[in-house]
């Protein structure tokens, strides 16, 4: 979820530095629009570029510029577009939104939806703006600091909580909202109604509402008088400190919005439903008039059934198009696609990319370790499965030894990598694994050593890695994390990788709000390959299918 977000991109400027952010920012935006005038046919990763590169795509870098005009001609049937939340990652939005530009897809979108930051950068596309506002944003702010409107800083946290449920009040983030739903529809309280009725537009913010414990989408059909900004303010509220950050963070008030008679408190939409794609799937928000609610949710005594997720949404949309953020620090919930991977793109010699490196170098030293200890498991079960000549679900002293004599599969090598370095006997590892000393061994405890290693079989491939829980804050950001990862998997579907473009953003994490120019000129960067990345493929998929068609009608 967008951890802490006010709006895309809100970098924070940082203190000192000895570089003007402003000048660095121009730049930085005449180097990006200069790239779609004059794009280079091979890529020059520079002296700045890192040796800890992202991974590459099935694009070969030296196609990056002619490719272009390949690009230009392939089919765009998608009239929906809906966006992740993903704070600072965000910013990468722009590339992808430029790309949209320049092929000349973006006038053809109707219909956009986002939680968190996504929902900002949907509400922003709804009402009119292009990339140029996007830029102007990411070079003149308002910044992330700027949102963190608390009138006594840190002081304020405790009375505001008490108070308020929250730290910051989020009012200079909803002014701004304000200004610029009103620069495109002429009123800062623009409803969903307004858009739909000036525009012909629609507008999916995904809310979470705590006091009925449920996502809502707020829409022009289910919450038509509602004012644009107040749903994005909702869908960035967020409700707890994710991680530590030396400013402290921002924690906005929940939004509170009165119905009627009662209200309700709404907070960031990411905490229930991170990415929305499914939104416009089905009938929920299909403005047809066989799809009104007076004709669905027909006979009133099945309406618990009529409004399930499945009942609503279960309809695939072929006309969506979704964008998921994802970093080398994150789980991703999404089957990878390596053709769909964003192509190499220079890492810029930032501080932030720096600490990355560092990262990495030691996350490939646990992998290598990780994919020797599982190798060596992988052979240890494989030679005790074939000497466990009765079939049976255990392992007797007698079948262990024979095992551990096939050599030439479970070496001592193998056996070092489980056992330690000291070579054991077979009486040994198996009095070891023979943790009831009932004479034989079974599944648990074979698996007891699998996770001694660190191998983990059942917990690494059903969960999504393991964190050490040391402090309150890896515990508050754990079980956030735990949240959001499960709930973002109940809401996709296998077919949602056919219509996701992946965009990794590599050593930039959500809450990286205190980047440098060069960062967030590389999420730009990284937003546009990736786009391009998901064109090729479907141009690739496309000359594949007709080869075929024309294939049989040869034979």
């Amino acid at each position: 979820m967008g951890a802490a977000e006010s709006h895309l991109p809100l970098p924070q400027q940082r203190r000192g530095s000895r570089r003007s952010s402003h000048c660095s920012f121009n730049d930085a935006e005449c180097r990006l629009r200069k790239s779609y005038s004059k794009l280079p046919d091979v890529i020059d990763y520079g002296e700045d570029a890192l040796d800890c590169q992202p991974r590459s795509s099935s694009i070969p870098s030296d196609m990056m510029g002619s490719a272009l005009n390949f690009l230009a001609d392939v089919e765009f049937p998608y009239e929906n577009v809906v966006f992740e939340g993903g704070g600072s990652q965000g910013t990468a939005y722009i590339g992808a939104i430029m790309e949209l530009e320049r092929l000349g897809h973006l006038e053809k979108l109707r219909r956009f939806g986002g939680a968190s930051v996504g929902s900002i950068t949907a509400a922003l596309l709804a009402v009119g703006h292009t990339s140029e506002k996007f830029l102007d944003v990411m070079k003149n702010g308002p910044f992330f600091n700027d949102a963190l409107d608390a009138r006594c800083g840190p002081c304020s946290m405790v009375p505001n909580f008490l108070r308020h449920l929250g730290w910051h009040p989020g009012r200079s983030f909803y002014h701004w909202m304000g200004e610029v739903v009103e620069e495109k529809l002429g009123n800062p309280d623009a409803t969903f109604r307004d858009l739909y009725e000036v525009t012909g537009k629609e507008l999916c913010v995904v809310v979470t509402n705590l006091s009925l414990k449920m996502e809502e989408y707020c829409h022009v059909k289910t919450t038509p008088l509602l004012p644009i900004r107040a749903a994005v303010r909702m869908s960035m509220a967020i409700p707890g400190e994710l991680e530590h950050r030396k400013d402290g963070g921002g924690v906005f008030f929940p939004f509170q919005w009165r119905y009627i008679d009662r209200t309700d408190v709404y907070v960031d939409g990411g905490v229930l439903c991170n990415y929305p794609v499914h939104c416009f799937d089905g009938w929920w928000l299909s403005m047809k008039p066989e799809d009104s609610f007076l004709r669905r949710l027909q006979p009133l005594n099945d309406v618990g059934k009529l409004l399930t997720k499945k009942v609503r949404f279960g309809t695939f949309n072929e006309k969506t198009l979704g964008f998921i953020l994802f970093s080398d620090h994150d789980q991703h919930v999404l089957a990878t696609n390596p053709a769909l991977l964003p192509s190499p793109s220079p890492i810029p010699n930032t501080r932030l990319a720096r600490a990355h490196q560092t990262f990495m170098k030691q996350h490939e030293m646990e992998l290598r370790k990780h994919r020797i200890k599982t190798d060596a498991m992988t052979r240890f079960v494989k030679v005790l499965n074939d000497n466990n000549l009765d079939g049976n679900d255990n392992i007797d002293i007698g079948e262990f030894r024979r095992a551990c004599a096939q050599t030439n599969e479970f070496t001592s090598y193998h056996a070092r990598a489980l056992f330690g370095d000291r070579l054991m006997s077979a009486t040994e590892m198996f009095e070891l694994l023979d943790i009831n000393k009932d004479g034989r061994l079974d599944y648990h405890e074979l698996m007891n050593l699998a996770e001694w290693n660190g191998v983990g079989i059942q917990t690494h491939l059903i969960g999504a890695g393991r964190t050490d829980i040391k402090n309150p804050t890896d515990l508050i950001t754990s079980l956030f994390q735990s949240l959001v990862m499960n709930v973002k998997r109940s809401f996709l579907e296998s077919d949602d990788n056919e219509r996701t473009v992946l965009i990794n953003t590599v050593y930039m994490k959500c809450l990286d709000f205190d980047g440098d120019p060069e960062d967030w000129e590389f999420l730009v960067e990284q937003g546009r390959r990736a786009l391009q990345a998901f064109l090729h493929l479907k141009r690739t998929l496309a000359e594949n299918t007709g080869k075929d068609d024309t294939e049989k009608c040869n034979m």
